[in-house]
C-alpha cells in the first residue's frame, strides 16, 4: 500500500452522526445524499465515512461515526456550522493527511489503518484527527476485491525542517 502526505483544501460538508453498526453504512450514505437533495444542498464530492473510536475496543453496533459529503455551499447566517434537521453542516479547514487506497474488502481493513498509523510514527507525524474513509465509485457489478475507499489519517509533520 502506498502512503502519501497530501493537502485537503476547505471545504464545507454534510452529515450525520451515527453510533451504529458500519454494516449499515450504504443506508446511512443513502440517508445522507436523501438529506442533501431535501434541502436544496449540492453535494460535490464522494461519501465519506469518519470516526474517532478503537473499531476492536468498541461492540460491532456501537461505533461512533458519522456519514457525509462535500458540499458546494451552505447559508447558516455567517456561521460556520449548524444544523438542517438531523443533517449537520460544517466548514473543514484545509488539513494535511497521510493518504492510501485500500483495496477491496472492509474485513482486513484495520491492517490497512495499523499500516497508516505505524508509517505515521516512523516517520515523525503526530495524529491530530479522525480517521476518514472516502469511498470511491465502482461500476455496477464490480466484484468486492476491486472495490477501492480512500483513508486519510490527519497529521502534522514533526520531523525535522523539510524544504
Amino acid at each position: 500500500m502506498e502512503i502519501k502526505e497530501k493537502r485537503i483544501p476547505e471545504q464545507k460538508v454534510a452529515y450525520v452522526p451515527h453510533t451504529d453498526s458500519f454494516s449499515k453504512l450504504p443506508e446511512f450514505i443513502e440517508e445522507v445524499g436523501e438529506l442533501i437533495a431535501e434541502n436544496n444542498l449540492e453535494a460535490v464530492g464522494y461519501p465519506y465515512g469518519s470516526y474517532d473510536n478503537d473499531l476492536e475496543e468498541y461492540a460491532e453496533n456501537h461505533q461512533i461515526f458519522e456519514v457525509g459529503m462535500p458540499i458546494k455551499s451552505f447559508d447558516m447566517g455567517g456561521k460556520p456550522a449548524g444544523r438542517l434537521g438531523k443533517l449537520g453542516l460544517k466548514e473543514v479547514t484545509s488539513h494535511t493527511v497521510l493518504s492510501a487506497i485500500h483495496k477491496g474488502s472492509h474485513k482486513n481493513f484495520n491492517e490497512s489503518i495499523k499500516e497508516m498509523v505505524n508509517y505515521a510514527i516512523e516517520n515523525q507525524y503526530d495524529i491530530v484527527g479522525p480517521i476518514t474513509e472516502i469511498y470511491l465509485p465502482a461500476a455496477p457489478g464490480t466484484a468486492v476485491e476491486d472495490t477501492k475507499t480512500e483513508i486519510q489519517l490527519p497529521v502534522i509533520y514533526m520531523g525535522p525542517k523539510r524544504d
